[in-house]
């Protein structure tokens, strides 16, 4: 194969709009015919990679058959699927982008006369691309204008979904709460990547919300505004995906563009280019995020609504369960009343498909829980106050709860990215506090060495707690959630060993 024709990465896409979006990033395109007739176009990216794109309409089926064709025909390094989608969550706003950190083929299953039951494939997004979306997405956040990136699940069938009251909703609702987006090919892409060990991601523009009105928003624009927002966030991913070194390059010269204006092209700390830079806007990025958060002492303790507090129900005989309170450490904007029950059906699409839940909300704020007390009580509160907590059952087994180190700090950082990134405005800095209860027949130990034959060092307590002490910035919370998680972890573990001498 001539150099020139050969391809680093492969992009598909389905439509001519999302094929336009990302053909745009691409100079010096050439024609590639694979040998059953997929056609391809291979272009140069400004930094020098080279990308292959092809379009191949809607389906599951199709993305599989032409990521093969792709991984045959280029042997690429890595593949993407690139486009628009349909959102599920209630916070994902037209033009926001979803970076799939896995793919549900959710139409697997079977039909009872009376119910549905989930069999799914599932397919994780790969590490190291999604580590450079993440980079990227870090670098973008300064940027003005720039659309919000989410990192959650995708679901991919075979329908158009647009209604919220269809059964299908309600399965998706059910058994794949966490899914943000919905679309018709992502499983295919997965699928191929994962049968020919080749690295995959897929990236989407929210076009609508499946609610009804797709035909409305899209006559409004809102798909070219999507896939255009995917397709600059994807190169930007690919450029630092292929970038051999992450030090930033010399500044380059300015070039010219179409309508005379100089376009500068500013390369941000991830050796990617800005957002917008590609349609020759300028923007200038701060530097990387710090390698630790900035932790502050408080000159008194702030109030914490324990969680004693928020569901009125805690009983010394249920299973222990792990919360953790984000308590405003400066002033934080009070929620209004009439917020507040959409609120509460935002939290309910952040707990797990698996457990029952209901929400509540009243004049302290709203509330998503399980119902289903056998696995452990599980939820989410916001205050009105500003207070953001989460809390989750221990691993546990026929001797009591354990507190394992991993699994607090992975925990943690899936807690606190979640409470830092719901839709209400926060506050500038929180404290956050700790506290595991019951603590009755509580030990050290590992959740993959369960269920055990003896145990020593019991914490029989009511309460294991960590007050808040000091505050983190937001922005930290954000961008060093596994930080502040391992910090936590860390105080409560200590906090264990103090009060069991």
């Amino acid at each position: 194969m001539n150099p020139q024709d050969g391809a680093q990465v492969v992009v598909l896409t389905a439509l001519p709009v999302e094929y336009d979006a990302v053909g745009r990033h691409l100079q010096d395109r050439v024609a590639r015919r694979h040998k059953v007739g997929t056609q391809f176009e291979v272009g140069s990216l400004p930094d020098g990679g080279r990308v292959a794109v092809a379009e191949l309409g809607p389906g599951n089926l199709g993305a599989a058959l032409v990521a093969s064709h792709a991984i045959d025909m280029f042997q690429p390094s890595a593949i993407l699927f690139v486009g628009i989608a349909g959102a599920l969550h209630g916070d994902l706003r037209l033009g926001d982008v979803v970076v799939a950190t896995k793919v549900y083929s959710y139409h697997g299953g079977m039909a009872m006369d009376d119910d549905f039951l989930a069999r799914p494939q599932a397919y994780e997004g790969d590490w190291k691309l999604v580590q450079s979306a993440r980079a990227v997405a870090r670098a973008l956040r300064a940027a003005k204008g720039s659309p919000a990136i989410h990192f959650r699940p995708v679901a991919a069938g075979e329908v158009v979904l647009n209604s919220r009251t269809q059964p299908l909703a309600e399965q998706l609702k059910r058994n794949y709460n966490d899914a943000a987006a919905i679309e018709m090919e992502s499983a295919g892409l997965a699928r191929a990547g994962h049968m020919y060990r080749v690295p995959a991601l897929v990236i989407r523009g929210i076009s609508d919300r499946a609610d009804g009105e797709k035909e409305l928003v899209d006559a409004a624009g809102s798909q070219p505004t999507a896939a255009e927002h995917a397709a600059d966030f994807a190169i930007a991913v690919i450029t630092d995906y292929l970038a051999e070194t992450h030090r930033s390059p010399a500044p380059r010269e300015a070039a010219d563009r179409p309508d005379g204006q100089p376009s500068i092209q500013v390369i941000n700390a991830v050796n990617a280019p800005a957002y917008g830079a590609q349609h020759g806007n300028v923007t200038v990025h701060e530097p990387k995020p710090p390698a630790s958060p900035e932790w502050r002492t408080l000159s008194r303790l702030p109030e914490v609504a324990w969680r004693s507090v928020i569901t009125r129900e805690t009983q010394s005989f249920e299973p222990s369960a792990l919360e953790l309170h984000l308590i405003p450490a400066t002033q934080a904007p009070h929620i209004e009343i009439r917020r507040l029950s959409g609120l509460a059906d935002e939290l309910a699409t952040h707990l797990p498909a698996r457990v029952a839940v209901e929400t509540d909300v009243n004049d302290q704020g709203a509330r998503a829980a399980s119902t289903d007390m056998k696995s452990g009580p599980e939820g989410l509160f916001v205050g009105r106050n500003g207070q953001r907590s989460a809390w989750k059952p221990l691993p546990r087994d026929s001797m009591g709860a354990l507190l394992d180190e991993a699994w607090l700090i992975d925990h943690l950082a899936a807690s606190i990215t979640t409470l830092v990134r719901l839709s209400t405005p926060r506050a500038a800095r929180y404290a956050p506090a700790l506290a595991v209860t019951p603590a009755n027949m509580l030990t050290i130990g590992r959740a993959d060495q369960v269920p055990r034959t003896q145990v020593s060092g019991f914490l029989m307590k009511e309460k294991l707690e960590v007050p808040p002490e000091e505050s983190v910035p937001a922005d930290d919370l954000d961008n060093l959630a596994y930080e502040v998680a391992a910090e936590l972890a860390a105080r409560l573990l200590m906090a264990f060993r103090q009060d069991n001498r």
